[in-house]
Protein backbone atom coordinates (compact mmCIF):
# COMPACT_ATOMS: atom_id res chain seq x y z
CA UNK A 1 0.00 0.00 0.00
CA UNK A 2 1.25 3.28 -0.99
CA UNK A 3 -1.12 5.45 0.32
CA UNK A 4 0.24 7.07 3.72
CA UNK A 5 -2.84 8.25 5.53
CA UNK A 6 -4.09 4.88 5.29
CA UNK A 7 -0.54 2.87 5.98
CA UNK A 8 2.38 4.37 7.87
CA UNK A 9 5.73 2.38 8.20
CA UNK A 10 7.95 2.98 10.60
CA UNK A 11 10.82 1.78 13.05
CA UNK A 12 11.12 1.10 16.44
CA UNK A 13 13.20 -0.65 18.21
CA UNK A 14 14.14 -2.61 15.01
CA UNK A 15 11.12 -3.88 14.61
CA UNK A 16 9.64 -2.91 11.45
CA UNK A 17 5.77 -1.70 12.75
CA UNK A 18 2.80 -1.72 10.29
CA UNK A 19 0.11 0.78 11.77
CA UNK A 20 -3.38 1.14 10.58
CA UNK A 21 -4.69 4.69 10.20
CA UNK A 22 -5.11 6.70 12.16
CA UNK A 23 -7.13 8.50 9.10
CA UNK A 24 -9.62 6.51 7.08
CA UNK A 25 -11.16 7.61 4.08
CA UNK A 26 -14.59 6.32 2.96
CA UNK A 27 -16.08 7.73 -0.70
CA UNK A 28 -19.59 7.34 1.65
CA UNK A 29 -18.34 8.65 4.63
CA UNK A 30 -16.88 11.92 3.41
CA UNK A 31 -14.66 13.67 5.10
CA UNK A 32 -11.39 11.41 6.84
CA UNK A 33 -12.32 10.02 10.04
CA UNK A 34 -10.74 9.20 12.38
CA UNK A 35 -10.16 5.63 13.25
CA UNK A 36 -9.04 3.36 16.30
CA UNK A 37 -5.39 2.37 15.76
CA UNK A 38 -3.81 -0.92 15.02
CA UNK A 39 -0.36 -2.29 15.66
CA UNK A 40 0.94 -5.11 14.02
CA UNK A 41 4.28 -6.21 15.80
CA UNK A 42 6.58 -7.62 12.90
CA UNK A 43 9.95 -9.40 13.32
CA UNK A 44 12.23 -9.84 10.74
CA UNK A 45 10.94 -13.62 9.12
CA UNK A 46 7.49 -12.23 8.83
CA UNK A 47 8.85 -8.82 7.28
CA UNK A 48 11.06 -11.26 4.84
CA UNK A 49 8.37 -13.42 4.16
CA UNK A 50 5.88 -10.37 3.02
CA UNK A 51 8.67 -8.31 1.87
CA UNK A 52 9.72 -10.90 -1.26
CA UNK A 53 6.81 -12.35 -2.42
CA UNK A 54 3.61 -9.42 -1.82
CA UNK A 55 0.94 -10.89 -4.10
CA UNK A 56 2.12 -14.93 -4.56
CA UNK A 57 0.89 -18.41 -3.30
CA UNK A 58 3.14 -18.88 0.00
CA UNK A 59 3.11 -21.61 2.69
CA UNK A 60 4.87 -21.16 5.92
CA UNK A 61 6.27 -23.53 8.66
CA UNK A 62 7.33 -21.86 11.00
CA UNK A 63 7.06 -22.19 15.51
CA UNK A 64 4.37 -21.56 17.15
CA UNK A 65 4.12 -17.51 18.84
CA UNK A 66 6.59 -16.54 16.12
CA UNK A 67 3.77 -14.49 13.83
CA UNK A 68 1.89 -16.35 11.65
CA UNK A 69 -1.21 -15.03 12.39
CA UNK A 70 0.71 -11.88 11.33
CA UNK A 71 1.53 -12.82 7.83
CA UNK A 72 -2.49 -13.08 7.68
CA UNK A 73 -3.30 -10.44 8.55
CA UNK A 74 -0.81 -8.26 6.42
CA UNK A 75 -2.05 -10.61 2.56
CA UNK A 76 -5.80 -9.45 4.25
CA UNK A 77 -4.38 -5.69 4.23
CA UNK A 78 -2.70 -6.50 0.55
CA UNK A 79 -5.89 -7.68 -0.44
CA UNK A 80 -7.91 -4.72 0.86
CA UNK A 81 -5.50 -2.17 -0.73
CA UNK A 82 -7.10 -3.23 -3.93
CA UNK A 83 -10.01 -0.75 -2.61
CA UNK A 84 -7.69 2.29 -2.76
CA UNK A 85 -8.21 4.82 -5.33
CA UNK A 86 -6.85 8.13 -6.10
CA UNK A 87 -5.83 8.31 -2.10
CA UNK A 88 -9.68 7.08 -1.14
CA UNK A 89 -10.08 3.94 0.51
CA UNK A 90 -13.74 2.70 -1.47
CA UNK A 91 -14.83 -0.53 0.21
CA UNK A 92 -17.58 -2.30 -1.63
CA UNK A 93 -19.24 -4.70 0.91
CA UNK A 94 -18.48 -8.27 -0.18
CA UNK A 95 -16.85 -7.71 -3.87
CA UNK A 96 -13.21 -9.08 -2.26
CA UNK A 97 -13.09 -11.84 0.01
CA UNK A 98 -10.98 -13.52 2.46
CA UNK A 99 -11.84 -17.16 3.09
CA UNK A 100 -10.08 -17.94 6.75
CA UNK A 101 -10.32 -21.78 7.26
CA UNK A 102 -9.15 -23.50 10.54
CA UNK A 103 -9.65 -26.93 12.39
CA UNK A 104 -11.52 -26.14 15.31
CA UNK A 105 -14.34 -23.70 16.04
CA UNK A 106 -12.46 -22.11 19.04
CA UNK A 107 -9.49 -20.92 17.13
CA UNK A 108 -12.41 -19.90 14.47
CA UNK A 109 -13.68 -17.94 17.21
CA UNK A 110 -10.67 -16.58 18.83
CA UNK A 111 -9.47 -14.93 15.07
CA UNK A 112 -13.24 -13.78 14.91
CA UNK A 113 -12.99 -11.28 17.57
CA UNK A 114 -9.83 -10.31 16.91
CA UNK A 115 -10.31 -9.01 13.38
CA UNK A 116 -13.85 -7.78 13.83
CA UNK A 117 -11.59 -5.79 16.36
CA UNK A 118 -8.83 -4.48 13.97
CA UNK A 119 -10.74 -4.35 10.87
CA UNK A 120 -14.32 -3.36 12.41
CA UNK A 121 -12.82 0.21 12.05
CA UNK A 122 -12.58 -0.12 8.23
CA UNK A 123 -15.90 -1.59 7.60
CA UNK A 124 -14.82 -4.59 7.25
CA UNK A 125 -17.48 -7.17 7.95
CA UNK A 126 -16.00 -10.80 9.80
CA UNK A 127 -18.35 -13.87 9.48
CA UNK A 128 -18.19 -17.21 11.41
CA UNK A 129 -19.38 -19.99 9.16
CA UNK A 130 -19.19 -23.09 11.58
CA UNK A 131 -21.76 -25.40 13.88
CA UNK A 132 -21.78 -22.69 16.97
CA UNK A 133 -23.36 -20.02 14.17
CA UNK A 134 -26.53 -21.02 12.31
CA UNK A 135 -27.62 -17.22 11.50
CA UNK A 136 -26.25 -16.84 8.55
CA UNK A 137 -28.47 -16.59 4.85
CA UNK A 138 -27.38 -15.67 1.52
CA UNK A 139 -27.05 -12.52 2.12
CA UNK A 140 -24.80 -12.19 4.86
CA UNK A 141 -22.55 -15.02 3.11
CA UNK A 142 -22.16 -12.65 0.28
CA UNK A 143 -21.83 -9.35 2.16
CA UNK A 144 -19.23 -10.38 4.14
CA UNK A 145 -15.51 -9.82 3.98
CA UNK A 146 -13.44 -12.46 5.75
CA UNK A 147 -15.20 -15.54 6.10
CA UNK A 148 -13.88 -17.91 8.83
CA UNK A 149 -14.83 -21.20 9.07
CA UNK A 150 -13.98 -24.87 9.52
CA UNK A 151 -13.31 -27.09 6.65
CA UNK A 152 -16.20 -29.36 7.32
CA UNK A 153 -18.88 -26.24 7.40
CA UNK A 154 -17.47 -24.75 4.50
CA UNK A 155 -17.40 -27.65 2.64
CA UNK A 156 -21.22 -28.21 3.54
CA UNK A 157 -22.07 -24.76 2.82
CA UNK A 158 -21.11 -24.50 -0.40
CA UNK A 159 -21.54 -28.32 -1.54
CA UNK A 160 -24.83 -28.61 -0.45
CA UNK A 161 -26.76 -25.40 1.04
CA UNK A 162 -26.61 -23.35 -2.32
CA UNK A 163 -30.01 -21.80 -1.25
CA UNK A 164 -27.50 -20.31 1.90
CA UNK A 165 -24.71 -19.07 -0.81
CA UNK A 166 -23.54 -22.32 -1.58
CA UNK A 167 -20.89 -21.50 -4.85
CA UNK A 168 -22.39 -17.81 -5.73
CA UNK A 169 -19.46 -16.28 -4.09
CA UNK A 170 -17.13 -18.14 -5.01
CA UNK A 171 -16.04 -15.60 -8.20
CA UNK A 172 -15.50 -13.11 -4.71
CA UNK A 173 -12.50 -14.88 -3.26
CA UNK A 174 -9.36 -13.33 -3.98
CA UNK A 175 -7.61 -14.81 -0.65
CA UNK A 176 -7.74 -18.39 0.88
CA UNK A 177 -5.82 -18.66 4.24
CA UNK A 178 -5.30 -21.92 5.78
CA UNK A 179 -4.79 -22.29 9.48
CA UNK A 180 -2.62 -25.50 10.67
CA UNK A 181 -2.40 -26.53 7.25
CA UNK A 182 -1.04 -30.02 8.63
CA UNK A 183 -4.80 -31.50 9.20
CA UNK A 184 -4.72 -32.70 5.55
CA UNK A 185 -2.48 -35.88 6.65
CA UNK A 186 -5.60 -36.37 9.08
CA UNK A 187 -9.05 -38.13 8.50
CA UNK A 188 -10.36 -34.94 8.69
CA UNK A 189 -7.83 -33.47 5.84
CA UNK A 190 -10.22 -35.15 3.02
CA UNK A 191 -12.44 -31.89 3.63
CA UNK A 192 -9.42 -28.96 3.60
CA UNK A 193 -8.66 -30.90 0.28
CA UNK A 194 -11.75 -30.87 -1.25
CA UNK A 195 -12.38 -27.02 -0.59
CA UNK A 196 -8.85 -26.08 -1.75
CA UNK A 197 -9.42 -28.50 -5.13
CA UNK A 198 -12.90 -26.66 -6.02
CA UNK A 199 -11.42 -23.28 -5.86
CA UNK A 200 -8.32 -24.12 -8.04
CA UNK A 201 -10.73 -26.11 -10.41
CA UNK A 202 -13.47 -22.94 -10.60
CA UNK A 203 -9.96 -20.53 -10.49
CA UNK A 204 -9.44 -21.76 -14.08
CA UNK A 205 -13.10 -21.81 -15.49
CA UNK A 206 -13.37 -19.44 -18.33
CA UNK A 207 -16.60 -17.74 -16.98
CA UNK A 208 -13.97 -16.52 -13.84
CA UNK A 209 -11.41 -15.17 -15.57
CA UNK A 210 -12.62 -11.53 -15.04
CA UNK A 211 -13.64 -12.29 -11.25
CA UNK A 212 -11.00 -12.16 -8.38
CA UNK A 213 -11.12 -15.69 -8.03
CA UNK A 214 -8.90 -16.15 -11.71
CA UNK A 215 -6.32 -15.13 -9.57
CA UNK A 216 -7.20 -16.15 -6.26
CA UNK A 217 -4.06 -16.11 -3.52
CA UNK A 218 -3.24 -19.08 -1.35
CA UNK A 219 -1.47 -19.03 1.86
CA UNK A 220 -0.97 -22.27 3.96
CA UNK A 221 0.88 -22.33 7.63
CA UNK A 222 1.58 -24.14 10.05
CA UNK A 223 4.31 -25.00 12.65
CA UNK A 224 5.07 -29.03 11.75
CA UNK A 225 4.95 -29.11 7.77
CA UNK A 226 7.20 -32.27 6.94
CA UNK A 227 6.42 -32.62 3.37
CA UNK A 228 6.20 -28.91 2.79
CA UNK A 229 7.67 -29.03 -0.68
CA UNK A 230 4.81 -31.45 -2.20
CA UNK A 231 2.26 -28.98 -0.22
CA UNK A 232 3.90 -26.33 -2.27
CA UNK A 233 3.56 -28.20 -5.62
CA UNK A 234 -0.34 -29.06 -5.32
CA UNK A 235 -1.12 -25.05 -4.40
CA UNK A 236 1.27 -23.92 -7.13
CA UNK A 237 3.29 -21.82 -4.79
CA UNK A 238 6.90 -20.54 -6.66
CA UNK A 239 10.26 -21.91 -4.83
CA UNK A 240 10.44 -18.35 -3.29
CA UNK A 241 7.20 -18.69 -1.79
CA UNK A 242 8.30 -21.49 0.36
CA UNK A 243 9.11 -20.72 3.66
CA UNK A 244 10.71 -23.11 6.76
CA UNK A 245 11.95 -21.25 9.90
CA UNK A 246 13.51 -23.49 12.63
CA UNK A 247 13.25 -23.49 16.98
CA UNK A 248 15.71 -20.99 16.76
CA UNK A 249 12.54 -18.53 15.93
CA UNK A 250 10.40 -19.02 18.88
CA UNK A 251 10.10 -16.17 21.17
CA UNK A 252 10.39 -18.43 23.95
CA UNK A 253 12.83 -21.08 24.38
CA UNK A 254 11.42 -24.48 25.67
CA UNK A 255 12.34 -26.64 28.22
CA UNK A 256 11.34 -30.49 28.17
CA UNK A 257 11.25 -32.63 31.06
CA UNK A 258 10.68 -36.86 29.76
CA UNK A 259 8.93 -38.88 32.76
CA UNK A 260 8.18 -42.37 32.25
CA UNK A 261 6.16 -44.67 34.74
CA UNK A 262 5.61 -48.59 35.01
CA UNK A 263 3.45 -49.87 32.43
CA UNK A 264 -0.17 -51.59 33.87
CA UNK A 265 -2.22 -54.32 32.61
CA UNK A 266 -4.15 -52.60 30.34
CA UNK A 267 -4.32 -49.12 28.69
CA UNK A 268 -7.21 -48.40 30.21
CA UNK A 269 -5.30 -48.64 33.72
CA UNK A 270 -2.51 -46.84 32.59
CA UNK A 271 -4.47 -43.79 31.58
CA UNK A 272 -5.84 -44.02 35.09
CA UNK A 273 -2.60 -44.59 36.89
CA UNK A 274 -1.39 -41.24 35.15
CA UNK A 275 -3.89 -39.02 36.78
CA UNK A 276 -1.96 -40.10 39.92
CA UNK A 277 0.89 -37.95 38.95
CA UNK A 278 -0.12 -34.99 37.10
CA UNK A 279 -0.69 -32.97 40.80
CA UNK A 280 2.62 -33.50 41.65
CA UNK A 281 4.32 -32.37 38.16
CA UNK A 282 2.75 -29.57 38.30
CA UNK A 283 3.80 -28.23 41.96
CA UNK A 284 7.08 -29.16 40.73
CA UNK A 285 6.81 -27.32 37.60
CA UNK A 286 4.46 -24.84 37.43
CA UNK A 287 5.24 -23.18 40.56
CA UNK A 288 1.70 -21.76 40.78
CA UNK A 289 1.28 -20.04 37.13
CA UNK A 290 -0.92 -21.24 34.47
CA UNK A 291 -0.25 -24.72 33.02
CA UNK A 292 -1.86 -26.83 30.40
CA UNK A 293 -2.50 -30.65 30.97
CA UNK A 294 -3.61 -32.33 27.49
CA UNK A 295 -5.12 -35.15 27.12
CA UNK A 296 -5.53 -37.76 24.25
CA UNK A 297 -9.50 -38.20 24.90
CA UNK A 298 -12.78 -35.75 25.77
CA UNK A 299 -12.95 -38.05 28.84
CA UNK A 300 -9.53 -38.11 29.81
CA UNK A 301 -9.78 -34.56 30.17
CA UNK A 302 -12.53 -34.60 32.43
CA UNK A 303 -11.20 -37.30 34.61
CA UNK A 304 -7.84 -34.84 34.81
CA UNK A 305 -9.84 -32.03 35.85
CA UNK A 306 -11.93 -33.94 38.55
CA UNK A 307 -8.66 -35.78 39.88
CA UNK A 308 -6.94 -32.47 40.53
CA UNK A 309 -9.86 -30.36 41.94
CA UNK A 310 -10.34 -33.49 44.67
CA UNK A 311 -6.80 -33.33 45.50
CA UNK A 312 -6.91 -29.40 45.62
CA UNK A 313 -10.19 -29.78 47.82
CA UNK A 314 -7.93 -31.56 50.62
CA UNK A 315 -5.99 -28.46 51.16
CA UNK A 316 -8.36 -26.27 52.28
CA UNK A 317 -7.97 -22.79 52.37
CA UNK A 318 -4.17 -23.62 51.34
CA UNK A 319 -5.33 -24.63 48.12
CA UNK A 320 -2.27 -24.01 45.54
CA UNK A 321 -4.35 -23.08 42.53
CA UNK A 322 -5.84 -20.24 44.48
CA UNK A 323 -3.97 -17.14 45.58
CA UNK A 324 -6.50 -15.12 47.58
CA UNK A 325 -10.02 -14.09 48.53
CA UNK A 326 -10.40 -11.95 45.42
CA UNK A 327 -9.72 -14.92 43.07
CA UNK A 328 -11.75 -17.01 44.99
CA UNK A 329 -14.70 -14.57 44.83
CA UNK A 330 -14.35 -14.49 40.66
CA UNK A 331 -14.63 -18.28 40.36
CA UNK A 332 -17.51 -18.17 42.57
CA UNK A 333 -19.44 -15.56 40.43
CA UNK A 334 -18.06 -17.23 37.06
CA UNK A 335 -19.25 -20.67 38.39
CA UNK A 336 -22.58 -19.66 38.54
CA UNK A 337 -22.85 -18.70 34.85
CA UNK A 338 -21.55 -22.19 33.68
CA UNK A 339 -23.97 -24.70 31.94
CA UNK A 340 -22.01 -27.64 32.57
CA UNK A 341 -22.70 -28.80 36.46
CA UNK A 342 -19.70 -30.65 36.31
CA UNK A 343 -17.33 -28.02 35.50
CA UNK A 344 -18.57 -25.73 37.72
CA UNK A 345 -17.83 -27.85 40.55
CA UNK A 346 -13.75 -27.61 39.14
CA UNK A 347 -14.08 -23.84 38.56
CA UNK A 348 -14.50 -22.94 42.18
CA UNK A 349 -11.10 -25.06 42.82
CA UNK A 350 -9.39 -23.46 39.86
CA UNK A 351 -9.25 -25.82 37.69
CA UNK A 352 -11.65 -26.44 34.34
CA UNK A 353 -11.67 -28.82 31.38
CA UNK A 354 -12.10 -27.70 27.80
CA UNK A 355 -13.08 -29.69 25.09
CA UNK A 356 -15.36 -29.76 21.28
CA UNK A 357 -18.11 -31.12 23.68
CA UNK A 358 -18.40 -27.75 25.35
CA UNK A 359 -20.95 -25.31 24.44
CA UNK A 360 -19.65 -21.85 23.21
CA UNK A 361 -20.80 -20.25 26.17
CA UNK A 362 -18.86 -22.48 28.47
CA UNK A 363 -15.85 -22.70 26.18
CA UNK A 364 -15.75 -18.95 26.29
CA UNK A 365 -16.30 -18.95 29.75
CA UNK A 366 -13.11 -21.21 30.45
CA UNK A 367 -11.02 -19.83 27.80
CA UNK A 368 -11.84 -15.89 29.45
CA UNK A 369 -10.99 -17.55 32.82
CA UNK A 370 -7.49 -19.03 32.47
CA UNK A 371 -6.55 -15.89 30.62
CA UNK A 372 -7.15 -13.97 33.12
CA UNK A 373 -5.03 -16.50 35.91
CA UNK A 374 -8.50 -16.83 37.71
CA UNK A 375 -7.98 -20.95 36.19
CA UNK A 376 -4.41 -22.13 36.84
CA UNK A 377 -5.50 -25.58 35.34
CA UNK A 378 -6.42 -26.33 32.28
CA UNK A 379 -7.25 -30.00 31.40
CA UNK A 380 -7.76 -30.30 27.54
CA UNK A 381 -7.92 -32.11 24.05
CA UNK A 382 -5.98 -31.34 20.99
CA UNK A 383 -8.71 -28.84 20.81
CA UNK A 384 -6.08 -26.18 22.33
CA UNK A 385 -3.27 -27.34 19.96
CA UNK A 386 -4.28 -25.74 16.93
CA UNK A 387 -3.10 -22.41 17.72
CA UNK A 388 -5.53 -21.19 20.09
CA UNK A 389 -3.84 -17.95 22.10
CA UNK A 390 -3.86 -19.67 25.61
CA UNK A 391 -0.57 -19.08 26.53
CA UNK A 392 0.67 -21.29 29.87
CA UNK A 393 3.62 -21.44 31.99
CA UNK A 394 3.78 -25.25 31.75
CA UNK A 395 2.46 -27.98 29.81
CA UNK A 396 1.58 -31.27 30.49
CA UNK A 397 1.11 -34.11 27.93
CA UNK A 398 -0.43 -37.21 29.70
CA UNK A 399 0.31 -39.95 28.12
CA UNK A 400 2.07 -40.20 24.35
CA UNK A 401 0.59 -43.40 23.25
CA UNK A 402 -2.12 -41.67 21.42
CA UNK A 403 0.65 -40.21 19.22
CA UNK A 404 2.39 -43.43 18.60
CA UNK A 405 -0.85 -45.30 17.72
CA UNK A 406 -1.47 -42.66 15.22
CA UNK A 407 2.04 -42.67 13.58
CA UNK A 408 2.19 -46.23 13.46
CA UNK A 409 -1.07 -47.34 11.97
Amino acid sequence: MDDEDVVDIAMEMDFPRIVIGPHIKDEKLGPPRKSRTSCLIMDSYTLKSVSDLPDANMVISAPTGSGKTVLFELCILRLLSKFISEGRFVHLKGMLKTIYIAPSKALVQEKLRDWTQKFGSLGINCLELTGDNEFYNTRTILEADIILTTPEKFDAVTRYRIKDGGLSFFSDIGLLLIDEVHLLNDPRGAALEAIVSRIKMLAHNLEMKSSPLSCVRFLAVSATIPNIEDLAEWLNVPVQGIKRFGEEMRPVKLTTKVFGYAPAKNDFLFEKRLQNYIFDILMQYSRGKSALVFCSTRKGAQEAAQKLSQTAMTFGYSNPFIKDKEQQERLREASLSCSDKQLQSYILYGVGYHNGGLCLKDRSLIEGLFLKGDIKILCTTNTLAHGINLPAHTVVIKSTQHLYVKKLS
